[in-house]
């Protein structure tokens, strides 16, 4: 959201000071821009003179104590070993509270033959091939002690197959044969029940989710696409 905003800005200049900065004060600046904008928490940022501010949007801005200024981007620390993208971290740990919050119960869970050793999320559409072909990947995870968690992303929005599919899915008596019969284009029992279908597409958005599958890490990083068994298992250190 507050990207749109500031589209092909990289500096502005905020019209009274912020000597003191409290978290009231930079909510009460940055919604001179924008009403919609919310900060969820404010701390020193790595860089000096500045805070780091997460927005309820999942965005990362950079404010500062006595310029007056407000930065828009990912910041980069120049290390012997190379960059390292500073805001990306940030951005994961936002990623990783969120997605943690999502109770186990409301994902659909492929768990780890043996010994758990590792726990990727996955937004996923049952009318989307690349998830199919991913979800054919998922019994070489878990054998390799990885244990896949779906959470619902119906790429057309909350009508449509895919939708309804994914009610489907969540509402059957087994999730996880009823994923893997969608998965296959096998219609599924039309069922109707309390479902998080919409709260997992909107957490899906605010986490940057553009399409899928859309795979998370548990260090919080984002692999968006279908990659391999193989690959996932190298991305996870196994």
């Amino acid at each position: 959201m507050f990207k749109q905003i500031i589209k092909g800005l990289s500096l502005l200049f905020f019209t009274s000071s912020l000597v003191a900065a409290p978290k009231d004060v930079i909510q009460e600046r940055l919604q001179e821009i924008d009403a919609r904008i919310e900060v969820v928490a404010l701390k020193d940022a790595p860089i000096n003179d500045f805070y780091e501010v997460q927005l309820s949007s999942g965005d990362i801005l950079y404010v500062s104590k006595q310029s007056n200024h407000i930065l828009a981007g990912n910041l980069l620390e120049i290390t012997d070993s190379g960059l390292v993208d500073l805001t990306e971290i940030a951005r994961s740990a936002v990623r990783i509270q969120a997605i943690q919050a999502v109770p186990e119960a409301d994902q659909v869970v492929f768990a780890a033959k043996g010994k758990t050793k590792a726990i990727v999320q996955v937004f996923t559409d049952s009318t989307c091939p690349y998830c199919s072909r991913l979800h054919e990947q998922v019994p070489e995870l878990n054998k390799q002690g990885v244990e896949v968690r779906y959470l619902a992303f119906p790429r057309q929005g909350l009508q449509g197959k895919g939708f309804n599919d994914l009610v489907n899915v969540w509402c059957a008596d087994n999730r996880q044969q009823a994923m893997t019969a969608a998965k296959k284009g096998k219609p599924l029992a039309n069922k109707q029940c309390d479902h998080p279908i919409a709260e997992q597409y909107a957490l899906g958005q605010k986490l940057g989710v553009q399409g899928t599958p859309a795979i998370f890490l548990p260090d919080g990083r984002l692999i968006p696409g279908f990659v391999s068994a193989e690959r996932l298992i190298s991305e996870l250190g196994l």
